[in-house]
């Protein structure tokens, strides 16, 4: 099953950009449990459909989220 994403709409911080306010709220749902180990996030597209960005703002945030260690990419999941 796919964790839907937190559909409010994101802010930018002073000096961020729309990935990293999208991987900071991602990061905060992994943190306080309300994405459970091993849960799936939504594909790029759907995640750039739920929060009307662009695909490759997803791209990005997911990037900076395995980067952190906070994800794992898994090739066809």
């Amino acid at each position: 099953m796919t964790a839907a994403l937190d559909p409010r709409p994101l802010h930018l911080r002073a000096s961020g950009t729309l990935g990293e306010a999208l991987a900071a709220r991602v990061a905060e749902r992994i943190q306080h449990g309300s994405l459970a180990p091993g849960a799936r996030l939504p594909s790029v597209r759907e995640g750039a459909r739920q929060h009307g960005v662009s695909p490759s703002t997803v791209v990005a945030a997911y990037d900076q989220l395995q980067a952190q260690g906070l994800v794992e990419a898994r090739r066809q999941r």
